[in-house]
């Protein structure tokens, strides 16, 4: 993949651009295995990298707002200062349809008179542009806002955006009202469509709604449930009863939800602390008919009581947490459970070392190197862990 912005300096985020795509995949296969490698268990085997495509991927973008109501401009924020750089609506790493979708809310920003927040002066009001396209070429669209002072305005001439665009399934407001380098604040304001949009992913359909978690890179987030759910039949085949999979930072659910159609005698819950996301989470599982119990919790505190109850602990946990890891007071549970098999999915493998050397008797007996950012050195992995005596 060539990008202009790259070759002319303009933005520098793909960082390994410049190296040939198969050595991207090769050294940062490499230094994933290195990282991870004393922690192996005897026999243990590394797949084949997770991949996808170079261009088009990207399912989310978050586009700092700078320029003038006049003539705003929609780019990544720069270090120094988060003053915005060039305009960036073409970047190749976003899929067909979102290119045009950005110029119609420059449109709307002109419109409505929106001014750009400006970061040194602390004056204006719109921060960033926050866009998620699905597989099917639907979108759904964030303001983040400094207040509510310009939300008449926007709603004024929101219709015509929705009507030049009907690929818009929900717009929302966010309203961040901080100097900080937080890209939203907490509150939401639904201005238009639906309350999520519907994206296909692997075998089954998450419904991700504002302030939801969502995988960037949709092509290799289904390739990743699906790993997941394939080494989970392989455990379950040797069960003899219905094997019970806690789905532990389950997000939208979709490791729960794949594990579940894969093997369905299994008994599935999913937990994860956002209520926002188990609703998205409930939504899919009724539209698959797929029998999953999602529950709004904290997840090491919900286990350590369930393992607690008269059932005990359940024979597959699987943890997909954020990139913090699944922290000490969860590695200790783990490793203290009993439970044979784990599923942990990484978004940061140097966390996943740090758990993993709490949990020495839970060994990597196969894994998966995850290119979920391509062209940049950030690194995810899936690993599938069995007790050791």
């Amino acid at each position: 993949m060539r990008c202009h912005h790259f070759d002319s300096g303009e933005c520098r985020s793909c960082t390994l651009l410049d190296l040939p795509r198969p050595r991207q995949i090769t050294e940062g296969r490499a230094r994933v295995e290195a990282l991870l490698a004393p922690y192996l268990a005897s026999g243990a085997e590394w797949g084949e990298p997770i991949v996808g495509p170079e261009a088009g991927f990207r399912a989310r973008g978050k586009m700092a707002v700078g320029g003038t109501a006049q003539d705003p401009i929609l780019s990544l924020p720069r270090a120094a200062g988060g003053a915005p750089g060039a305009d960036l609506c073409d970047c190749p790493l976003y899929p067909s349809g979102v290119e045009e979708v950005l110029e119609g809310v420059k449109a709307l920003i002109r419109r409505a008179q929106v001014p750009p927040y400006d970061v040194a002066r602390r004056r204006g009001e719109i921060k960033n542009v926050l866009i998620t396209a699905s597989p099917d070429g639907e979108h759904l669209l964030r303001l983040v806002l400094r207040s509510e002072q310009a939300l008449g305005r926007i709603r004024e001439h929101l219709p015509r955006l929705l009507q030049a665009h009907p690929s818009i399934v929900a717009v929302s407001a966010n309203i961040h009202p901080e100097h900080t380098t937080r890209v939203e604040g907490e509150q939401e304001i639904h201005l238009a469509g639906a309350p999520s949009i519907a994206v296909r992913t692997g075998d089954v359909t998450l419904h991700a709604a504002p302030q939801s978690f969502l995988q960037t890179n949709t092509e290799v987030a289904g390739q990743l449930y699906r790993q997941g759910a394939a080494w989970i039949t392989e455990i379950a085949a040797e069960h003899d009863a219905a094997p019970r999979i806690w789905d532990l930072y389950c997000g939208l659910g979709g490791f729960a939800l794949h594990a579940a159609r894969a093997v369905p005698h299994a008994r599935v819950t999913g937990v994860e602390a956002s209520a926002r996301a188990i609703d998205g989470a409930r939504a899919a599982a009724e539209g698959a008919a797929l029998p999953v119990a999602f529950l709004a919790d904290d997840a090491t505190a919900w286990a350590r009581r369930e393992a607690e109850g008269s059932a005990g602990p359940p024979d597959v946990v699987i943890v997909n947490p954020p990139r913090r890891g699944i922290g000490p007071d969860l590695a200790a549970w783990l490793e203290g459970s009993g439970v044979r098999d784990v599923v942990y999915s990484s978004c940061n493998p140097a966390t996943l070392a740090t758990d993993l050397s709490a949990m020495s008797s839970l060994r990597i007996v196969a894994g998966r190197w995850v290119d979920m950012f391509p062209h940049t050195e950030h690194a995810e992995v899936i690993v599938r862990l069995r007790r050791t005596t």
